[in-house]
């Protein structure tokens, strides 16, 4: 009777002992419920962060952005501005190209309306006395457009070759004495002509051609004062 009342006291215990173990399905259910949202939540916790910095970074590249755009902006005000001054200065440069213009086309009609007289080629003189070759040229220009074949338009032919001479106009030097010996192959200004044309092509470098004329100089005129200058030039040029 003890063995069988001991017995059943196991037993009880041994349910007792059990009764926690066993655990229904709903509250398993609870229990793997409970568990996916506590992984669901440090999931989203883990995206939140992810998310908090991809908007933090994305805030900064914005405020970069922000910088450069604002940059370029300045930068494009002050390369408008310096355009803007640009174009001015050039607005500028034209009118007075403009005004020139206009001035040395006045001038060009005064001159050919005006009849070129013997003070004309004394004016163009004048001119040349004092260096002012520039306007000198004009004036004998204009003097032997009006009497080509004149005295003073003769002499004006001469000193036209001269004052382009004095500029420095090798080229145009060469051609008014050319136009000199060919309108007056008599004149005894010849020897002198073509000096200044031999010397006006060494002056640019042909030096083949300065020596065809200080030779042909030479040649037709001999016992001229030009020819001894032209024998030296030659022996320079050698």
């Amino acid at each position: 009777m003890k063995t069988l009342k001991f017995n059943l006291v196991l037993s009880l215990i041994a349910i007792l002992c059990l009764l926690p173990a066993c655990r229904t399905k709903s509250e398993i259910r609870r229990e793997q419920e409970f568990e996916r949202l506590k992984q669901e939540v440090s999931q989203t916790r883990g995206d939140r962060a992810e998310v908090d910095s991809n908007v933090d970074e994305m805030r900064v590249e914005m405020a970069k952005l922000g910088n450069v755009v604002e940059e370029s902006a300045q930068g494009r005000i002050k390369e408008t501005e310096e355009i803007r001054k640009e174009l001015a200065a050039l607005a500028i440069r034209i009118q007075a190209l403009e005004q020139r213009a206009v001035a040395e086309e006045l001038s060009q009609k005064q001159l050919a309306q005006e009849k070129p007289k013997a003070a004309s080629l004394d004016l163009g003189r004048k001119l040349f006395d004092e260096g002012k070759f520039d306007e000198s040229v004009d004036i004998f220009r204009a003097v032997v457009k009006a009497q080509p074949k004149s005295e003073d338009g003769k002499k004006a032919q001469f000193l036209l070759g001269e004052s382009l001479f004095s500029t420095k106009d090798y080229a145009s030097a060469v051609l008014a004495f050319s136009e000199f010996r060919k309108s007056f192959s008599q004149d005894a200004l010849i020897p002198n002509a073509i000096y200044r044309q031999a010397t006006s092509f060494r002056e640019m470098g042909q030096n083949t051609d300065a020596k065809l004329f200080y030779q042909d100089l030479i040649e037709r005129f001999p016992k001229s004062p030009f020819a001894r200058k032209a024998k030296i030039e030659l022996k320079r040029l050698k």
